[in-house]
């Protein structure tokens, strides 16, 4: 078994070719499309802990939803060069006017269209970002999507800019263990290593899942390091770390510091 080819099958990638759609994230999928098709245009906040898959589901729907976005994925921006990009998507010429102009012409140009502005590491933005999307949104030329560490939303969402106004929040939860279940096997499976991925389920994924506390990232992390673990013992004639065992997975959590030597 090729075990680094394995472990390449969990290293922490953001498209949406290697996305694993569980039941939470169709179920904020379904809920989004379902928002968009039956409401007015308005701010969604989507939060969650830190590597539970925001920025891949971003990544997911810029690729799979069929609405034009217009994605940011690090939010570190003026308000004028973030005014001047959007103009710039629409093919038009930014004429060299003030913000206040600015922002005229680009709600201008996309009061009739269907856009969704999605912003990851939203618990990032500045306050003068905040304001000049509060009044984006209010023209209720665009949709915005702002994707947040869970621990830091409340902050943001507390801001009268947006406290006030209509806003949904959606929260991506960690998988349950029945889900790591399933993510596992479909990995493997794809791998033609079947019988390896029946044999940690049935006596590691408990220990996985504890370990992981059902976080997408943690849990690949897990699985990546175990199985680079493997491959190093396989080439170096390492007997007792050649198989996937309680102990490669203990050492594999030490090095990923999510548990304490």
């Amino acid at each position: 078994m090729n075990y680094l080819e394995l472990a390449q099958c969990f290293e922490e990638q953001n498209s949406s070719e290697h996305y694993h759609l569980n039941s939470e994230v169709l179920h904020i999928k379904n809920t989004i499309e379902s928002i968009l098709s039956n409401n007015t245009k308005q701010l969604l906040f989507l939060t969650g802990e830190p590597g539970v898959g925001k920025s891949a589901f971003l990544n997911y729907i810029e690729e799979q939803f069929s609405y034009d976005i217009i994605k940011f994925d690090i939010p570190f921006l003026e308000p004028i060069d973030f005014v001047k990009i959007l103009i710039q998507k629409t093919q038009t010429e930014v004429a060299n006017y003030s913000l206040e102009e600015l922002i005229k012409q680009v709600i201008s140009l996309y009061q009739n269209s269907n856009y969704i502005v999605v912003l990851d590491e939203a618990q990032l933005l500045s306050k003068d970002m905040i304001e000049i999307i509060r009044i984006l949104a209010d023209s209720k030329a665009f949709w915005f999507i702002l994707a947040m560490h869970e621990h830091e939303s409340q902050k943001i969402l507390n801001e009268p800019q947006f406290a006030s106004r209509p806003h949904k929040v959606l929260k991506l939860q960690n998988i349950s263990i029945g889900e790591s279940k399933e993510y596992i096997f479909t990995e493997l499976e794809n791998k033609n290593a079947t019988m390896l991925a029946n044999e940690i389920i049935k006596k590691h994924i408990k220990t996985i899942h504890k370990l992981s506390k059902g976080n997408m990232r943690v849990l690949k992390k897990l699985l990546y390091t175990s199985f680079l673990l493997i491959d190093y013992a396989q080439k170096n004639d390492k007997e007792r770390y050649k198989n996937f065992n309680k102990c490669i997975l203990t050492m594999a959590a030490i090095d990923n510091g999510v548990i304490n030597a």
